[in-house]
Formats: structure tokens, C-alpha cells, sequence
């Protein structure tokens, strides 16, 4: 097949006159047009770096205004929710994914659904099958059957791989948490989305103490950050993402960097729950990977991968430390891919490359900087 667009984004630069020649999924030429182009460019499809399908249906619906807020509303919310609602939900939202061009997701699963709805939407990744043990903590062993259990229904819905993963440092007993990080497997975590982080690993203090305390939990500072503290239980590591990364200290940026830990970075989940916002002008200047995720509906609002790529340079630019868009295209693509710790071929427009293609249709556009200002998802078509 003859794939002649006007122009083809490869390692995020809309590169204009070019073809591809396509043969069972795999590209095996990129050439000058030997035609009349069509009026669409081509992009290797998004890859979703971090989400969380089974919250669609609590879109709009979660009021707080806060993360902690917002966090303790939903906890409650979710407990009230219908499993066969759930799974729809899940469903849903794997087919909005496809719709705004993701092919690619880092799932993170608590409930039933995920592994079914990436296997009905077509869509390939990994899923996180999420350890909390706040409610276990003395006692985690039972939970972690439990997790395991869910984890091997989703592999079997899924046919992709499953881990069982801690949500993040305090939702998760020591004894767990370090068992996951000594596992050498894959994990992603929730890792200083607030600054209640760091003020409970350091200093005992804040609202994560305070519950912690309400619950009749221990409170053990450690006297470092969140990230110094995951680092002592090995989970500062290759083979480990961080989601968000809002509330990054000095120094943790270097630990990150030394220990091959990726990010996954959500910015319009951030906005809206007030988190800081991200350091990820120097995220990437330290040679992190760092990819774009939808986080949830819960947070984000609408699944929209445009909408994720705007508010990612504008969170930029308003810190005065900017990202170009051509960095956030490659967020949303090659480099998101390269921020989940999964095995795979390498996500980019070049010969012998099988990554999808998804082709865009913005009027006039001439850069990727067009592309994310006009792009939306009804504007996508997959090749």
C-alpha cells in the first residue's frame, strides 16, 4: 500500500513530500511523493502513558477541589459503583482511546474491565494491576492473593502482559512494597503528585499523617523524600515509571536520573487538582523519558490527546521553563512509548518499522505546533 499524506511527523518535525510504502503492517520504504498528495499528514499513532479506564463514568462527578479532597471523594464514590457499570466504563473509554488515536496504552486497573476493553478496542500496552493494602497493612498477604487474582483475569481477557503493581508509597505496606520493588519487573507508581508526600516520608506531617494516624496506622518518617525514601525500598530503579512528579525536591531529579526511572507526566489532571506543576523542562534535560498520560476522566476530563498535548505546553510555558511541540509530540508518541518500562519494537515513522500509523486531518496545518492547536479527535482516521 501507497501512504502519500502531504506530510509525515517523524521524531516530531511535520516533514512535508514524503511517502510511505507499507506491506503487511510494516513500513519498508519513505521516499519524495511520486503522486498528488492527500490532504492529511501521518503520525505514528499516540501512546497513552498512564490511565485508568474504569473512572469514566465518575467524569464531571468528583467535586473536590484539592487532590486530597478529591482523592478521599472518589475513594468513596468508587465503592458504591457497580462492577457491570465498571466494566462498561472500562469499555468505553478503550474505544475513546482508539477514537483521539492512542494504540498504545499503560493501564492501571483496580477493579474488572481493563483487560476486556483493550481487547475489544484493538488497543496493545500493559496493565497495571494495582496493590493497596491501607485497609491490610498489618496483614497485606491476603490482598496480595486477591490482586494476583484480578491480575490473572485481566491477562487472560487481555492476552498482553499484567503485573501487579503498589499504587503508590502510602497506599502500600513496606513489606509489599518492597517485594514489588525487588521484583525486577515492570512497575508504575503514583509517586509526588502533592507535596503530602514528601511531608509524610520526611517529617510524619500533613494530611497522608493525619489519616494515617485516624486509621490507627504507623507513621515512620523516614527523613527523605518520597523519592529518597522509594529509592531505599528499590523501587528507584530501570524498569520502574513514576506517574506525575509534581512536587519533585533538589536532588530527586539526579536519583531518578542515576536510578533509569522514566515519568509519565498528566497535565490537565494536574491543573485540575491543583497539583504543582511538573518540572519537565528538567525532567527531560536530565535525560528522563517522559510521556504524556490521560490519567483518568475522573481527573482529566474528556479523552483527548490534543487536549493533553496543549495544556503540556501551556503548563510549560506558564512556569517560564518550556517544552517545544515538537518535545510534546514526541511525549504523546516515541517517547511515551519509551517512558513505560515494557519491551518493545521502536515507536516511530522509519523503514522496517511496524508502529501504526494514524492519519490527521487538519486544514492548513504545516507543523506540529498546527496539529496540537486544531487537532481533536473526530479529526483522526486510523491507516
Amino acid at each position: 500500500m501507497i501512504v502519500r499524506p502531504y506530510g509525515v511527523v517523524i521524531d516530531g518535525d511535520l516533514e512535508l513530500g514524503l511517502e510511505l510504502e507499507v506491506e503487511e503492517g510494516r513500513i519498508v520504504a519513505l521516499r519524495p511523493h511520486t503522486g498528488i498528495p492527500e490532504p492529511y499528514v501521518v503520525s505514528p499513532a499516540f501512546v497513552n502513558a498512564h490511565s485508568h479506564f474504569e473512572y469514566l463514568g465518575l467524569e464531571g462527578r468528583v467535586t473536590g477541589d484539592d487532590y486530597w479532597s478529591w482523592i478521599r471523594e472518589l475513594t468513596r464514590m468508587k465503592a458504591d459503583q457497580n462492577p457491570d457499570d465498571v466494566r462498561a466504563d472500562a469499555l468505553r473509554a478503550g474505544a475513546l482511546n482508539r477514537a483521539t488515536g492512542v494504540a498504545w496504552v499503560a493501564e492501571h486497573s483496580d477493579r474488572p474491565g481493563s483487560g476486556e476493553a483493550m481487547a475489544a478496542t484493538g488497543l496493545d500496552g500493559v496493565i497495571f494491576q494495582e496493590v493497596i493494602t491501607l485497609r491490610e497493612y498489618a496483614d497485606p498477604g491476603q490482598k496480595l492473593e486477591q490482586v494476583l487474582e484480578r491480575a490473572a483475569r485481566n491477562r487472560e481477557a487481555f492476552g498482553g502482559p499484567v503485573y501487579a503493581n503498589p499504587h503508590a508509597h502510602h497506599t502500600v505496606a513496606p513489606e509489599p512494597l518492597r517485594a514489588l520493588g525487588g521484583s525486577g519487573h515492570p512497575l508504575s507508581i503514583h509517586v509526588a503528585e502533592t507535596e503530602h508526600e514528601s511531608q509524610f516520608t520526611r517529617y510524619g506531617e500533613g494530611p497522608i499523617a493525619d489519616f494515617y494516624r485516624l486509621a490507627n496506622l504507623p507513621v515512620r518518617p523516614s527523613g527523605m523524600s518520597v523519592v529518597g525514601t522509594l529509592a531505599l525500598l528499590g523501587c528507584v530503579r530501570k524498569g520502574v515509571q513514576f506517574v506525575h512528579c509534581c512536587a519533585i525536591e533538589d536532588g530527586d531529579l539526579e536519583l531518578m536520573a542515576e536510578g533509569g526511572v522514566t515519568v509519565a507526566h498528566c497535565p490537565r489532571s494536574n491543573r485540575r487538582l491543583e497539583c504543582p506543576a511538573a518540572p519537565v523542562r528538567e525532567m527531560l534535560d536530565a535525560g528522563i523519558p517522559v510521556g504524556l498520560g490521560l490519567d483518568s476522566a475522573a481527573s482529566s476530563g474528556p479523552i483527548d490527546m490534543f487536549a493533553e498535548m496543549r495544556e503540556a505546553l501551556a503548563t510549560s510555558h506558564a512556569r517560564g521553563r518550556p517544552v517545544s511541540p515538537q518535545e510534546v509530540w514526541r511525549m504523546a508518541t516515541e517517547r511515551g512509548r519509551e517512558s513505560v518500562p515494557v519491551p518493545g519494537e521502536p515507536w516511530r515513522i522509519e523503514p522496517c518499522s511496524a508502529v501504526p500509523l494514524i492519519a490527521i486531518q487538519v486544514p492548513g496545518a504545516s507543523s506540529v505546533a498546527d496539529l496540537i492547536a486544531h487537532g481533536a479527535p473526530e479529526q483522526v482516521a486510523w491507516l
